[in-house]
């Protein structure tokens, strides 16, 4: 009904089998869990209703439920976003948060500007300025935004690029819209799941927010983070 609050469920897919960086989701050099910061900032963002991990891991699991989370088991699936559609199929929400397990350091004030800037749109996600080190830098996704909507996203540098941070919303139907859909060409030669919205005519609404650390893909950038989490413990 309008004006009542809207129930935003977070979901962090996770799967064991990282190709970079084998079992990273479960990395524990800094005393606990690397995905249990992604689920500590989902329940510290005051839009989300209730957080869970999505996975088709025992081991993940386990490791999850030591520290409190709430558990929903899987099949196995492509990607993250395919999970999260399954999970969150039986369940009652009004949004449906896809928080990435490998972005520890994600401020919870993202999560929530990104909520209220869906709208009525379908999908949304959050960008920030774009650093020059990251203009040559093909991990770093960029996205071209014209009034709070994405146009459009890549890889490569282009003038007036955004850099896309990791985090969708959606309206809990369109993302089962979303799974059903083939992945269009984009979507395979730029390897960006959300090009298939764009590419099928789906609204992508934008929130502008403060720039992020990045995720964490490889081993080296594990042992950065181990050693800034080190620091700010002492400092």
């Amino acid at each position: 009904m309008e004006g009542m609050p809207k129930k935003v469920l977070a979901i962090i897919p996770a799967r064991i089998d990282s190709s970079r960086f084998p079992a990273k989701m479960i990395a524990e050099e800094t005393g606990k869990p690397l995905i249990q910061y992604a689920w500590e900032n989902a329940n510290a963002a005051t839009t989300v209703s209730d957080v869970f991990i999505a996975t088709d891991s025992e081991e993940i699991a386990s490791k999850c439920t030591a520290f409190g989370a709430k558990i929903i088991m899987t099949g196995e699936h492509p990607n993250g976003t395919s999970r999260i559609a399954e999970a969150v199929r039986e369940l009652d929400c009004d949004i449906v948060v896809n928080m990435q397990g490998d972005e520890p350091e994600l401020d919870p004030v993202v999560i929530d500007a990104t909520v209220a800037a869906l709208g009525e749109a379908s999908m949304g996600t959050a960008c920030c300025t774009l650093q020059q080190e990251e203009f040559d830098n093909e991990h770093v996704v960029k996205a071209m935004v014209d009034n709070n909507k994405a146009l459009d996203f890549f890889r490569q540098h282009e003038t007036g690029a955004m850099r896309h941070i990791g985090l969708y919303v959606y309206k809990p139907e369109f993302l089962q819209t979303y799974v059903e859909m083939q992945p269009t060409q984009n979507e395979i030669s730029r390897r960006l799941e959300q090009m298939r919205a764009i590419d099928n005519g789906y609204s992508i609404a934008v929130a502008h927010v403060k720039p992020q650390p990045g995720g964490i893909d490889t081993k080296e950038q594990y042992n950065e983070f181990v050693q800034r989490v080190g620091l700010d413990a002492h400092s």
